[in-house]
């Protein structure tokens, strides 16, 4: 087996090598991928009058982002805005991924600090860094690196931007519209493509050293880049390494946005006066406690009731094992209550991480020589480590009417007052709501290893035709392991405990049948009443391997077919093959989906791609009475795609395109449209990923209670590819004269998915159907002969369709102030007016829920604003950044008393749909010590959330920490060194 894999791989690599280097010859066609750098619309990182790669402009062509044209007068039609390095130093970001969340048109949906988001703390690739453009998805980002395709590094085909040494980052270009007829699947919301420097020259080193306010969070940061030309320049080396290590922020009660204990008390809708949904203060849990509380018991006829209101309602279980009273709030209902015991447990899963802890590690190597102008080789290498670490407590197991923790009556764990009891009223069991945090966390490590390497060439045909092509592998090696995970079998013996009948020692029941059963008698009444040995029995650790790997190349030429009245008209066309292999291995009880939470179970698949483009340019005014320039651009991409795993195939084909233009009436004043068609193809995880268990609390507006609910989560191996048509429009301005070195934009975009490929949440689900009775979505949950909600399945579908549209401004302005001294402004805003998905509808209704202006975790904000200022006085630099994020609705699915039509018997009301804005202010400050040339020492210091300012009052936790900062000013310091 091992040599038809190593044969299969050598074929692999013989196709694609192919590819690449096939189109060597011919004289026609195509962009070069292996570009040094695109040509941005100038910005407050870039002088205005220095176009980004101007330095080596008389070198080689320059290739603008978003396009694959090959000329350094074309207008891309294509909205770009750029992100450079000297943004990055002043801002303090030691990682690109932190930089992007900051511009208005990123929502961060993956980072350290929302790694424990919502009822679930995930260790699924926690820790990292990846991208999500417009609100999308991650997985319709599509990351490149020097304009090629970067190895993925998650299963999704996503890319944790962790691995990508900052300092050789010389600026990220964004590209916001689909551009998949230029780059291939995935680009449906739009492009990063990271330029780095190639041609480094000298050594650059930084040292950091970050903590908060209160005295957590400490991170360290180490950072080394070196670059050198030999052979009289035709050849060029550079290396590039970093090390982070981020011990992480927490607990939640350190922050008084937990403390407040906020949180959504569900009920059925009217009663009492109340909606379905009602924002409090001090919600704690009803139905779970540390020691366990009696929440149900069970008759001899095996029925199961309320214990709340009987003989022994109200009691729990000190830590000693001992029946207490316990105290019920107002308004007590499935999980949560107002006010009663239970503060400092923040709600149901105790006092998890701010921000997680994180280490990473990376190294970069880049080697060229040009041994004629015809041909240049290069070789690439890279390497990358991220381990995050989550913790969350073991139990949560909520009670009735949940299933809760059954203790029979002959249990000898039981305190003889509660079997006195039990025997007077009927009583055989208790129905036991614990929070098992004396059991110990579950701790979850996440490792991700992503290796890469990259080889190929580029060179001059003649005249103005060139050719490039690259063969690159990238394997990902990702590790998920949870240390004091339940069995559930294994539990369930365990506690079901009975007297030994010869010693009068608890035993397990099953003991009683199996006297050589491995099972020993857990104790759960009470806070550590249990033995070593119980506890190994009924818990054990999690394990399993991921591995990605990726085969893909390309080859490309380009150049001028012709020169027209009005300048060139140039082409490029090109082919492309990747194939992508999924292998997923687990441990035998997670393969049984046996632990409490994080089972997977093992898999295999592939998908292969080959695909073939052409691009073309053809201006059509230049300094023309009706204008100063007119250009027409247009590109078509044809993708075959075969998909299998252990028993099943599938093919499809998908054409991709785009046409657009750009039109200069007047110097200063260019006005770009641009339509295009886009696709994104099912990646490994959505199509081979087999269903896995989880639990969440959801809130069920059947029955007005919250509950624990088994959540499986999977692939679907019939998902076809989503279709996307992107439209923007819009006009940059940048005058001359007194105004020189202004600019102004602003862009419409409008983004239509068809067949969208995505998973509605679990809680999602369970409204949509109890509102609308859809027979698709009611098919994914699953409820008991009692009506109580059992189990959701949240499986990869191909929705209806999803729709975006909004605005983007952008203005910008440098000027020079004198010797070594300047200003910098920047300001960028996203406005988002419309995002929907046709799968959920506003109750009673055929409207789909706008989530534009939508708060929480579903939606994004209707307005998001970043401002930078930047003044340079000779060795001193001084920074100002502000970030807005405007009010909006905790939730666009639900209905207010500030919204029409409020009612407080909707099965959707709540008692306040709004949440305040925020502003966000960070300064920083940098002093030039040596400044001699290349040699260059310099200290800076970051103060990020200034005014300390916490997120809005509407969640309990962390929930909200994908747009807003949970974690509060903070403090970087270091020290930059060059020579």
């Amino acid at each position: 087996m091992k040599g038809k894999t190593a044969n299969a791989s050598a074929r692999h690599a013989r196709l694609l090598a192919s590819a690449a280097l096939g189109l060597a010859a011919l004289p026609s066609c195509a962009a070069a991928q292996e570009a040094p750098a695109a040509t941005p619309a100038p910005s407050a990182d870039l002088p205005a009058d220095q176009p980004a790669g101007a330095e080596r402009a008389e070198e080689q062509a320059i290739i603008v982002t978003g396009s694959r044209l090959a000329n350094s007068s074309f207008n891309a039609p294509t909205p770009v805005t750029t992100l450079g390095t000297e943004r990055l130093q002043k801002m303090g970001s030691t990682n690109i991924g932190e930089a992007l969340a900051t511009l208005p048109s990123f929502r961060a949906s993956s980072s350290p600090s929302n790694s424990t988001v919502g009822s679930n703390i995930s260790p699924v690739n926690a820790g990292a860094r990846i991208a999500d453009l417009r609100g999308l998805g991650q997985s319709r980002t599509l990351v490149l690196v020097d304009s090629r395709r970067f190895a993925p590094s998650t299963s999704t085909g996503t890319v944790d931007l962790n691995l990508i040494p900052t300092l050789l980052i010389e600026r990220a270009d964004i590209v916001t519209g689909g551009a998949s007829a230029a780059y291939g699947s995935d680009a449906v919301s739009g492009v990063i493509n990271i330029i780095l420097n190639k041609h480094l020259e000298g050594v650059r080193s930084n040292f950091e050293y970050g903590v908060t306010d209160r005295g957590d969070g400490n991170n360290y940061v180490a950072q080394i880049a070196a670059g050198t030309s030999f052979a009289d320049g035709r050849g060029h080396a550079v290396f590039g390494a970093e090390y982070d290590k981020d011990l992480g922020v927490g607990g939640c009660y350190t922050r008084t946005n937990c403390s407040n204990e906020v949180g959504n008390l569900t009920q059925t809708a009217g009663v009492n006066g109340r909606p379905a949904n009602n924002i409090a203060y001090n919600v704690h849990t009803a139905t779970l406690t540390p020691g366990g509380l009696i929440t149900g018991v069970v008759n001899a006829a095996g029925t199961r009731s309320a214990a709340r209101g009987g003989p022994l309602g109200g009691l729990q279980f000190d830590a000693n094992g001992n029946a207490v009273p316990f105290s019920y709030g107002q308004n007590a209902g499935a999980l949560f209550m107002e006010g009663g015991t239970g503060a400092g447990l923040n709600s149901f899963f105790g006092d998890p991480a701010l921000s997680i802890p994180v280490t990473r590690y990376n190294a970069f190597g880049h080697f060229e020589y040009e041994a004629s102008p015809a041909f240049t080789g290069f070789i690439d290498m890279s390497y990358g480590h991220v381990a995050g670490y989550t913790s969350g407590p073991e139990v949560r197991d909520g009670g009735f009417p949940g299933n809760g923790s059954l203790i029979r009556i002959d249990n000898p764990f039981l305190p003889n007052a509660i079997k006195q009891t039990m025997q007077a009223n009927g009583i055989t069991g208790l129905v036991i709501g614990k929070l098992g945090t004396d059991f110990g966390q579950m701790d979850s490590v996440s490792k991700r290893d992503t290796f890469r390497i990259v080889t190929g060439a580029n060179g001059k045909l003649g005249g103005t035709w060139a050719w490039d092509g690259y063969v690159q592998y990238g394997v990902t090696d990702y590790t998920q392991s949870t240390v004091n995970d339940r069995i559930t079998a294994n539990y369930a013996k365990a506690i079901d405990a009975v007297a030994d009948p010869v010693t009068g020692k608890p035993i397990c029941r099953v003991a009683l049948t199996d006297p050589n059963t491995a099972c020993r008698p857990l104790d759960i009444l009470g806070q550590g009443q249990f033995s070593p040995e119980a506890k190994a029995y009924a818990f054990g650790t999690t394990y399993q391997h991921t591995r990605f790997s990726q085969w893909a190349g390309a080859g490309n030429v380009h150049g001028t077919l012709f020169e027209g009245w009005a300048g060139p008209m140039t082409l490029a066309t090109g082919v492309e093959a990747r194939r992508d292999q999924l292998s997923i291995t687990v441990d035998p009880i997670s393969a049984a989906n046996g632990f409490y939470v994080y089972n997977a179970t093992p898999t295999r698949g592939h998908v292969n791609v080959i695909e073939g483009y052409v691009e073309a340019g053809l201006p059509l005014l230049k300094d023309s009475p009706l204008g100063r320039s007119l250009d027409l651009n247009g590109a078509i991409r044809r993708t075959h795609y075969n998909t299998a795993n252990l028993t099943v195939s599938n093919s499809f084909n998908a054409t991709t395109w785009k046409i657009g233009g750009t039109y200069a009436p007047i110097d200063g004043v260019l006005l770009r449209v641009t339509e295009s068609q886009d696709i994104r193809a099912p990646n490994t995880a959505e199509l081979f990923t087999t269903p896995v268990t989880g639990v969440g609390a959801l809130s069920d507006t059947k029955t007005g209670s919250q509950v624990f609910a088994t959540i499986y989560t999977g692939g679907n191996i019939n998902l076809r590819p989503e279709k996307a048509r992107t439209f923007t429009t819009g006009i940059t301005l940048q005058p001359g004269g007194a105004l020189r070195g202004l600019r102004l934009s602003a862009d419409y975009y409008k983004i239509s998915i068809r067949d969208a490929i995505a998973t509605l949440g679990a809680q999602v689900i369970v409204n949509t159907c109890n509102t609308t009775g859809a027979a698709d979505i009611c098919g994914l949950v699953t409820r008991n002969s009692s009506g109580i909600l059992q189990s959701v399945s949240v499986l990869y579908l191909n929705l209806n369709r999803q729709d975006l549209k909004g605005l983007d401004f952008e203005a910008s302005y440098h000027t020079n102030l004198g010797a070594e001294s300047s200003l910098d402004l920047r300001g960028l805003a996203t406005h988002t007016i419309k995002l929907t998905n046709s799968a959920v509808l506003m109750p009673g209704t055929t409207t789909p829920v706008n989530r534009a202006g939508d708060n929480g975790l579903n939606g994004v904000p209707s307005w998001v604003v970043d401002g930078f200022a930047s003044l340079t006085l000779r060795r001193l630099t001084l920074n100002l950044q502000g970030h807005f994020i405007s009010g909006g609705k905790y939730d666009a699915s639900l209905i207010g008393p500030e919204d029409p039509g409020y009612s407080v018997n909707l099965v959707n009301s709540i008692n306040i749909n709004r949440v305040p804005s925020r502003f966000y202010t960070n300064i920083g400050a940098s002093f030039d010590l040596i400044k001699n040339g290349p040699r260059t020492l310099q200290v800076y210091g970051n103060v990020t959330n200034l005014f300390d300012v916490m997120p809005p009052p509407l969640w309990n936790g962390n929930n909200n920490s994908v747009y807003y900062d949970v974690i509060g000013r903070r403090y970087r310091v270091g020290v930059r060194y060059n020579f």
